[in-house]
């Protein structure tokens, strides 16, 4: 009643539909914001092994390598630290140096000398972030597009370690039906998913299938019109942009039997593309009880 376990001092929120909902702040997943995956950025991409630094070997950091900064000259100092020119290729620096510029170290200070604006000498103790914690920060933090889409070039896309792009909270995920939670559903094929549902009613006890008998009802429903339009291969969770266009046709088709409307006017542009032979008198016979509902088709 109270969704919690007094053992570990855990606590479930009152769990309702937005709970299960990616596109909610109060489902998704708080380290991928409901996606699924993360841009990170890829110590591959943001080197040339042929360049030196000071022709720009780390190419995010191409522009200001070769200039008189404060981060020209931090740069300096750690070369000197490690007595190599910033003038040898990439390729050919120790390894402990390499990882230092695209890691960094937290802990290793660095003494970096300079003249300020005034002409004065003066220097600055200071540590190396590294070039990629350097570009996620800058990422996370700035409100321009175009760093964003500049800083983008050097990122790739990975699974969110936290859900493991499942995109919901743990407390959505730990929530599960016949042993399985919401995404586990979503990524059957539907005639799965419909076989599934229809065997929920089995499983239940009585009081919980007179909760559960209009939601499976509906399910089995919804689950009935995809695959009568041939598209049982499909899984729930496939993303829209994926989809040929013949199938997303038919998926508008589906969601068209389901609402039952009267006296409509549908024209269809070849909604067979893309379906095996053995679906088109599937397909036919979906469009004869569209039909005869009382609509027109052409």
């Amino acid at each position: 009643e109270e969704f919690s376990w007094p053992l570990d001092n855990l606590s479930l929120p009152e769990i309702e539909p937005r709970s299960f909902s990616f596109n909610s702040p109060h489902g998704a997943c708080p380290e991928c914001n409901g996606i699924g995956s993360l841009l990170k950025v890829d110590a591959e991409l943001i080197v040339n092994q042929d360049l030196t630094l000071s022709q720009g070997a780390i190419l995010p950091f191409a522009r200001i390598t070769g200039k008189d900064s404060w981060f020209y000259r931090k740069l300096k100092s750690i070369f000197e630290a490690y007595n190599e020119s910033m003038d040898k290729p990439w390729k050919f620096l120790p390894k402990s140096l390499r990882d230092l510029l695209i890691f960094g170290d937290p802990d290793r200070v660095f003494t970096v000398y300079g003249t300020n604006r005034f002409g004065h000498d003066t220097s600055f103790d200071s540590t190396f972030e590294g070039a990629v914690e350097n570009l996620s920060r800058r990422y996370k933090e700035t409100q321009s597009e175009v760093i964003r889409s500049e800083i983008e070039k050097y990122m790739r896309k990975e699974v969110c370690p936290l859900c493991n792009g499942k995109r919901l909270r743990k407390e959505a995920l730990s929530i599960t039906i016949d042993g399985k939670n919401i995404i586990d559903v979503t990524r059957m094929q539907i005639h799965s998913a419909k076989a599934w549902s229809q065997a929920l009613t089995k499983i239940v006890s009585a009081r919980e299938l007179f909760i559960a008998r209009p939601i499976v009802k509906e399910l089995v429903n919804r689950l009935q019109f995809l695959d009568s339009v041939g598209l049982s291969y499909l899984t729930l969770e496939r993303e829209a942009s994926t989809l040929a266009g013949g199938e997303a046709q038919r998926i508008r088709l589906a969601s068209q039997i389901g609402s039952k409307l009267v006296g409509a006017l549908y024209v269809l542009d070849e909604p067979t593309i893309g379906l095996h032979q053995r679906d088109n008198a599937k397909l036919i016979k979906t469009l004869h009880e569209l039909r005869d509902l009382g609509n027109s088709i052409i």
